[in-house]
């Protein structure tokens, strides 16, 4: 019980943290971008804004749906693996409205809007994807690194 729950947390934080990273990287020359044609103010560090503007505030709005599907299939002992791109879809695009309208100034125009939706979409695909990924390989990982484990720990290896 105890290694099932180790696997679905690490699964969690795993597949949240490739979301974060996926968001920075595709963020990160959009914001390099805009400090080039800027022509005022600090220039601040590319990847920094984009982890404090999209990576984390996405991941604290996608977190909530991500944790009630891994629960769910905790106790339940069943996948969602066909329903997890609609839930990707529909966590996107919930994130990418409720952050635009966070972000919502009086220039705010569709392409903006478009833009953190896309931004979003492509956090919450990462993030349920890698969690798809992750359930079905992540026992393999832990029962070959005991085994490696296991195999140090004997006295034969002992020099």
């Amino acid at each position: 019980m105890i290694r099932k729950i180790l696997l679905k947390a690490s699964v969690l934080f795993f597949s949240t943290s490739a979301g974060i990273v996926a968001a920075v990287i595709v963020v990160s020359p959009f914001v390099w971008y805009m400090n080039m044609i800027a022509n005022d103010g600090p220039i601040f560090p590319p990847p920094l804004v984009a982890l404090g503007f999209f990576g984390l505030p996405y991941a604290f709005l996608l977190f909530p749906v991500h944790l009630i599907v891994a629960l769910y299939e905790f106790f339940s002992g069943k996948s969602l693996g066909s329903y997890l791109p609609v839930l990707a879809i529909v966590n996107g695009l919930s994130a990418g409205l409720l952050w635009s309208l966070v972000l919502k100034s009086s220039e705010t125009n569709a392409a903006f809007v478009f833009a953190l939706i896309g931004i979003a979409l492509i956090q919450s695909f990462v993030v349920f994807g890698s969690s798809w990924l992750l359930e079905r390989i992540a026992p393999m990982i832990l029962d070959v690194v005991l085994k490696m484990s296991n195999l140090l720990k004997s006295p034969t290896h002992a020099l």
